[in-house]
């Protein structure tokens, strides 16, 4: 018998109602949220719409309105609740990222500005850089919403530690080990954009990079006396 637990399911309504009032959807259906149990491995995810579930915005969503799969995407909760068409991206991120039990899609007005131009999302502040995984914001390849090229490009981008993802012409996908964290991430990656925004208007503003974080010095010394 599946185990499905309703503390998870009003988490994930609960995200969908926090996502709208954080600005991270521009409204109706626009994005997603989802959390992977750890100990049954379902996923709860937010539904798509329906003619008997019509979704203004996810400000209106509850705990009976979301979806849960298996890691195969298979309905195990009600037949009548519908996973959000995204769900292939949230699979797949899930199937290759163990570390990952929260996402949140975001179609965030700053972020929405570099996946419309399909350029990589810089960093130039040292602690955003840290908490989106100090790694590349890479733009996944453009294709049809909820795809499989779409999801497995946006699985190569995000690689072993990145945590956001731009999808081409779309959004954005932040992951956290909770849904704390991948909302916080969301917020981040808004506010890098933002930045990222005016400060190019000064001129091209330097990103941070791994170096950055790095004594020159005690790395010389080390490659110096590297044994090969």
């Amino acid at each position: 018998m599946t185990l499905i637990k309703d503390e998870l399911k009003e988490l994930v309504a609960q995200s969908g109602r926090d996502f709208y009032e954080k600005g991270l959807t521009w409204g109706r259906d626009a994005g997603d949220t989802s959390l992977r149990d750890p100990e049954t491995g379902l996923v709860y995810i937010l539904p798509m719409p329906s003619p008997s579930l019509k979704i203004p915005t996810w400000a209106s969503i509850t705990a009976k309105d979301v979806a849960v799969v298996d890691m195969e995407g298979r309905n195990v909760g009600s037949a009548e609740v519908h996973p959000t068409v995204e769900l292939l991206t949230h699979l797949r991120i899930y199937q290759h990222r163990p570390d990952a039990n929260a996402l949140v899609h975001s179609h965030g007005k700053w972020t929405r500005v570099f996946a419309a131009v399909r350029q990589p999302l810089p960093a130039l502040m040292m602690d955003q850089f840290l908490y989106t995984g100090a790694s590349l914001i890479s733009c996944a390849e453009i294709g049809p919403a909820g795809s499989d090229k779409v999801a497995m490009s946006a699985v190569e981008c995000l690689g072993e530690y990145g945590k956001v993802v731009l999808l081409a012409a779309h959004g954005a996908v932040c992951l956290g080990g909770d849904m704390n964290e991948a909302m916080s991430v969301a917020e981040i990656s808004e506010d890098m954009a933002r930045l990222a925004v005016f400060a190019n208007t000064l001129g091209v503003a330097p990103e941070i990079t791994l170096a950055d974080f790095m004594d020159k010095k005690a790395t010389r010394e080390s490659l110096l006396h590297l044994e090969i």
